[in-house]
């Protein structure tokens, strides 16, 4: 699993890559592979909003 920084960099990359013209198997395949990086980044976002939460709380 990438870090939460690469997995921006690659979104965004693919991003630029489906701008353009592709075949529908690649597409697909990116299209796929975008969808598991974003489930990461949502999961690193809500990791990091918790952790934020205990340490508001615990002060």
């Amino acid at each position: 699993m990438m870090d939460f920084e690469k997995s921006m960099a690659r979104l965004q990359e693919i991003s630029e890559r489906m701008s353009g013209e592709l075949a529908l198997e690649e597409s697909m395949k990116l299209y796929t592979e975008a969808v598991e990086l974003t489930k990461q980044c949502r999961e690193y976002i809500n990791a990091a909003k918790l952790t934020i939460e205990q340490l508001e709380a615990a002060e």
